[in-house]
C-alpha cells in the first residue's frame, strides 16, 4: 500500500483542523444535559476506586436494571485518574479527540465506496459536520457520539471481509471485528440495533453474488435498486399497519414543514428531517444511488449501503436514537455522489476544484450557522437556562459542596438539576434510583428476566423488568435533604414551577425566607429536613 502523496497529507491535515475548528468551543462551558450525568458516574468510579454497582456483567453494558453503558465513562475516570486532568477539563479533549478518531474512520470507509481521492475527502467532510453528529460532539460527554465515532471501524471491517484490493488478512479482521463487538455496546445501547447491519450485510452478500453473475450487470443493477425501493416502501408501510415498535404518531417525527396526515405527508416531513440531520447536500447521496446504478457497479459496499437503508425504513420515524444510525446510512452514499461529479468533470480538474471549494464553504457555513441556531434556540434568560452550564449553577455547586454534607437534593428546574450535582458531587433526585449513586441496595432489587424479543419489541433498555421501584423511590424521596429552586420559573406547571416545589407537602406551612439556605441572582437553596 502506496504512502499518500504531500498533497494527499495536507488534504489529511486539512480536514482534520476543519473538524475542530467547527467543534471549538463557542460556549463559555460545556453543553447538554445527559453529559453530567455520565460526569458524575466518572467521578463516583474515581471516588470509590471501583465500578461498585457492577456486580452483574452485563452493567458494563447498562442492560441491568439501574445501569447505563459504562465503556465511556469508565475511559473517561481511568484518563483523569492517570493524568491528574479535571473531568471537566477531558470532556472537552474527548469531544475533540473522537470528532478527529470519526472523521478519519469514516474516511478509511469511504475508501470501500469510492476510488477517488476527493469524493472520499468530501464524505468525510459531510460526516464530521452533520449537524445531528455536530450537536452531540459540541464539548460533552455523549455516549451516543462516542458510538458513532467508532461506528466507521465497525462497518468499515465488515466490508473488508470481502474486499480483497489490499489483501484480505481474515484473521487479523476477524480479531479486529471481535474487538469492537464487545466495545460498541458498552458505549451505547444503540448497539443493540447493530443485528440490523448483520441483517443488511446478509441482504448484501446475496445481492452482490446474484448481481454479478447476472449476463447483464447494469440491468441486475437497476433491479436489485428497484428490490431495495420495493422494500424500502414495505418496511415503512408496516409502520402505519402498527406492525413496527416505531409506528408513526404525533411525537415520532421532529419537524412538520407539511401539514395533514397519511403516508405521503410524513413521508414529506421525514425527507426535511432527515435533510436537517444529514446537511445541505443531502441531493449528493440520491446521486451515489444514481451513480451507482448508471455505472453498474457491483461493490459490496454499494449492496450493503442501500440494503442498510432499506432496512432502516421499518424504524426511520423515532427519533431518539434511530435517526443516528440512518443519517449514517445516508451519508455512507456521499462518496459515490462526489464520484459522479468527479467523473463527469474529470478533463476539467480546475471546475472540479472550484466546485469542491463552493461546496466545502457552503457546508461549514450551514454547519455553523446550524449549531448556533441550536445554541440559541435553548436561551431561555427569563427562566436563566442556557444551552451550557451558567456560571449561577457552578457558584451554587460549589457552595454545596464546601458548605453542605452529601446529600440528595431536588429541584423545579430538570435540566439543571444534572449539572449542578455534576459540579457538587451531591445526588440528584433525579438519577437517585441509578446504581452509581449507591443508595440502592441491589440484594434488595426484586428483578425479573424478560424476553430478547420483548426488550426489542417493546423498546425496552435491560434484560430485567425492576418490579419495587416504587419501594426505593418512597424511600430516597423521604431522604431528599434540600431543593435547588430556579427563580425564574414561578409558574404553576408541575417540574417547571418554583411556586408548585415550594408549595409542595414539606413547604406547606413555611414562607420562602424561612429555611432558605442560599441564594444568588438566579437559584435558592431550601432545607427540606427537620422541620
Amino acid at each position: 500500500m502506496k504512502s499518500p502523496s504531500p498533497s494527499k497529507k495536507n488534504g489529511l491535515i486539512l480536514l482534520g483542523l476543519l473538524t475542530l475548528l467547527l467543534r471549538y468551543p463557542i460556549t463559555p462551558s460545556a453543553t447538554g444535559t445527559d453529559n453530567f450525568y455520565y460526569i458524575s458516574m466518572a467521578k463516583a468510579i474515581i471516588s470509590h476506586g471501583q465500578i461498585f454497582w457492577a456486580e452483574n456483567v452485563l452493567s458494563l453494558y447498562g442492560l441491568f436494571p439501574g445501569t447505563s453503558p459504562l465503556g465511556a465513562t469508565l475511559l473517561a475516570s481511568s484518563v483523569t485518574s492517570l493524568t491528574g486532568i479535571t473531568i471537566h477539563e477531558y470532556v472537552l479533549i474527548h469531544s475533540l479527540v473522537l470528532s478527529l478518531v470519526s472523521t478519519f474512520g469514516f474516511f478509511m470507509l469511504s475508501g470501500e465506496l469510492s476510488d477517488n481521492y476527493r469524493s472520499r475527502w468530501f464524505a468525510s467532510l459531510c460526516f464530521s459536520l452533520a449537524p445531528r453528529f455536530l450537536t452531540f460532539s459540541m464539548w460533552r460527554l455523549s455516549l451516543r457520539f462516542t458510538l458513532i465515532a467508532l461506528l466507521p471501524f465497525f462497518v468499515w471491517l465488515l466490508l473488508r471481509l470481502y474486499n480483497s484490493k489490499y489483501g484480505r488478512h481474515p484473521s487479523r479482521i476477524l480479531v479486529l471485528l471481535s474487538i469492537i463487538i464487545v466495545v460498541l455496546p458498552s458505549l451505547h445501547r444503540m448497539a443493540l440495533l447493530f443485528p440490523g447491519m448483520l441483517l443488511a450485510l446478509v441482504l448484501a452478500y446475496v445481492l452482490f453474488h446474484w448481481q454479478e453473475n447476472a449476463t447483464n450487470r447494469e440491468r441486475a443493477g437497476r433491479q436489485t435498486l428497484g428490490f431495495l425501493i420495493f422494500l424500502m416502501g414495505y418496511l415503512f408501510f408496516l409502520q402505519y399497519l402498527d406492525f413496527s415498535p416505531y409506528s408513526p404518531d404525533d411525537e415520532l417525527v421532529g419537524v412538520y414543514l407539511f401539514s395533514g396526515a397519511g403516508v405521503f405527508t410524513s413521508l414529506a416531513n421525514l425527507a426535511v428531517y432527515y435533510m436537517i440531520n444529514v446537511g445541505p447536500f443531502i441531493f449528493i447521496a440520491i446521486l451515489g444511488v444514481i451513480f451507482w446504478i448508471q455505472e453498474g457497479r457491483i461493490r459490496i459496499g454499494y449492496q450493503f449501503s442501500m440494503s442498510y437503508l432499506a432496512l432502516s425504513f421499518f424504524v426511520i420515524s423515532d427519533i431518539t436514537y434511530l435517526p443516528y444510525l440512518v443519517t449514517f446510512g445516508i451519508l455512507l452514499f456521499m462518496a459515490p455522489g462526489f464520484d459522479f461529479f468527479a467523473d463527469n468533470l474529470q478533463d476539467h480538474p480546475q471546475r472540479i476544484t472550484v466546485i469542491f471549494s463552493i461546496l466545502t464553504i457552503l457546508l461549514i457555513s450551514f454547519s455553523h450557522y446550524d449549531l448556533k441556531y441550536r445554541i440559541d434556540a435553548h436561551e431561555r434568560e427569563a427562566q436563566f437556562y442556557t444551552y451550557y452550564v451558567r456560571d449561577s449553577s457552578v457558584e451554587a455547586s460549589q457552595w454545596m459542596h464546601n458548605s453542605l454534607e452529601t446529600g440528595i437534593f431536588e429541584s423545579n428546574d430538570e435540566k439543571r438539576e444534572r449539572r449542578l450535582a455534576a459540579y457538587s458531587d451531591m445526588i440528584a433526585h433525579k438519577d437517585s434510583l441509578e446504581l452509581s449513586a449507591g443508595l440502592v441496595s441491589i440484594d434488595e432489587m426484586e428483578i425479573e428476566c424478560i424476553s430478547v424479543r420483548d426488550m426489542y419489541w417493546n423498546q425496552l433498555d435491560h434484560m430485567w423488568s425492576w418490579n419495587n421501584t416504587g419501594t426505593f423511590s418512597q424511600s430516597i424521596g423521604n431522604n431528599v435533604s434540600f431543593s435547588v429552586v430556579n427563580l425564574g420559573m414561578p409558574d404553576m406547571s408541575g417540574k417547571s414551577s418554583t411556586l408548585s416545589l415550594v408549595l409542595d407537602y414539606r413547604y406547606k406551612n413555611m414562607p420562602d425566607f424561612n429555611y432558605r439556605i442560599y441564594s444568588n441572582d438566579e437559584l435558592a437553596i431550601y432545607r427540606t429536613m427537620d422541620y
